[in-house]
């Protein structure tokens, strides 16, 4: 069971703080205030809360997050439908792994786009990449200890010295 005041990872809305439990209607609840937002308070049911928030990762953990990312083989997907589905599935799971993912595929559409190679990088994929690039980001800066401004770079030297 997570504690008021502690910090953890809402599959959608990412780092996020539990600000209290309430007993609604004979069920407990987790009352989170996600870190990015408009302020609304998220209710999570207590009994299910594993499927819709996680711990946040510790060093060795995002560091496997890191080396996974590394690994990763591009795998262009021309059909944008297919691609968009494909992603917003991923997104829509909450799981670390298909977060950084998609950061990973989606920054090298964006690099592709940009390079003038013939790749339509829209606005949903613009929407998905910043979704997942913060709940990423956000968990990484948490992880490490950094600021977040500072993520980005970590991450280039950090996969870069990970075997």
């Amino acid at each position: 069971m997570y504690q008021v005041g502690e910090l953890v990872v809402h599959r959608r809305e990412g780092l996020s703080k539990i600000t209290g439990i309430k007993e609604m209607s004979g069920r407990e609840y987790y009352l989170l205030q996600a870190k990015r937002g408009n302020g609304e308070l998220i209710y999570v049911p207590v009994d299910c809360s594993n499927t819709i928030i996680r711990p946040i990762m510790d060093i060795q953990s995002a560091d496997d997050v890191l080396k996974y990312m590394k690994e990763l083989k591009s795998d262009f997907v021309s059909n944008t439908k297919q691609r968009r589905d494909n992603f917003k599935r991923r997104l829509i799971s909450g799981n670390i792994y298909d977060i950084a993912y998609l950061v990973r595929q989606l920054y090298l559409y964006h690099l592709l786009s940009n390079a003038g190679e013939i790749v339509h990088f829209g606005p949903t994929d613009i929407e998905m990449l910043t979704i997942a690039k913060n709940i990423l980001f956000d968990e990484l800066a948490h992880t490490y200890n950094l600021k977040l401004d500072d993520v980005g770079d970590f991450i280039t030297k950090r996969v870069g010295s990970l075997s």
